[in-house]
């Protein structure tokens, strides 16, 4: 199989790990706050990578130069990436904010523009302005009659979107010198610190340290963490950054769309979220771009 197939499979079944997410999140979020859900995901997930480290030694060799050239991208992914998507999915729905999704390879192309000198020919022009108003006349039909606490969510998860979209085109950089194996284990335990820095002060904050690990009593909580820790963080960041090396920042990026889609039947089907004729006419814009 060629390399460039393995990376469109690699991408497609990335951008269908990270749809289904959005449904795992609001099931976690039953149980913990945002912060606690990151600290516990990214335990999860540097635990992963690290017993992959343990079982596969020479696959992952990071000096400390390498730890300095890699860290500071964990800032856009994961750090800024899923605590301003964890907060917008406690302001509107799953299906809306895979929607907001939508707009990531616009995103995607106008830093890579500026960073890797990419070039969109007009056809691919064309399909993403198409996604793009998609978005738009789903809002626009809506009316925007959402409240401020709901445009509130929106704002979060586009800034999530805008920092993913700034580190993919940075680690498309960066997978020119490091493995994709590499790039996750420093972002993974990047996260891991960060998110649980925070949450400790939290607890300490507000004398409810005793509680740090008590979603873990509940079993849907147990089983959403391992989706979004194992699978939605681990091994979703190995596929992407695999796509990276050997696709551009922007074809990377169109297939968010995917995840749009994914976002939106589950928020149907799993969260009973309504959907309304214009509903539909902006998936099938987004899909064809």
């Amino acid at each position: 199989m060629k390399n460039s197939t393995k990376a469109y499979l690699a991408i497609t079944l990335q951008s269908l790990i990270i749809g289904f997410s959005f449904f795992v999140v609001k099931v976690a979020l039953n149980s913990t706050d945002t912060i606690g859900l990151l600290a516990h995901r990214f335990t999860v997930t540097a635990i992963s990578v690290l017993l992959y480290k343990f079982f596969k030694p020479s696959s992952i060799s990071v000096s400390f130069s390498d730890w300095k050239k890699v860290a500071p991208f964990s800032l856009a992914y994961p750090v800024v990436f899923f605590l301003f998507q964890t907060l917008g999915l406690t302001m509107i729905s799953s299906s809306e904010a895979g929607i907001v999704y939508a707009i990531s390879p616009i995103l995607t192309f106008i830093v890579a523009r500026i960073v890797l000198k990419e070039r969109a020919n007009r056809p691919q022009t064309v399909f993403m302005i198409l996604s793009v108003l998609g978005v738009i006349f789903i809002n626009t039909m809506k009316g925007f009659n959402i409240g401020n606490y709901s445009y509130l969510g929106f704002l979060f998860i586009l800034m999530s979107v805008v920092s993913f979209s700034i580190y993919n085109v940075f680690i498309k950089k960066l997978s020119k010198s490091y493995s994709a194996m590499t790039i996750v284990y420093v972002v993974s335990i990047c996260g891991c610190v960060i998110f649980n820095l925070v949450s400790v002060i939290q607890h300490l904050v507000t004398g409810s340290l005793e509680t740090y690990f008590k979603p873990f009593t509940n079993i849907s909580f147990v089983l959403s963490i391992l989706y979004l820790g194992v699978i939605a963080s681990f091994i979703s960041s190995i596929l992407s950054t695999y796509a990276l090396g050997k696709l551009e920042a922007t074809t990377v990026g169109l297939f968010n769309n995917v995840s749009t889609v994914v976002s939106i039947l589950v928020g149907i089907v799993c969260l009973h979220e309504q959907l309304y004729y214009y509903h539909y006419i902006g998936i099938i814009a987004i899909l064809v771009g």
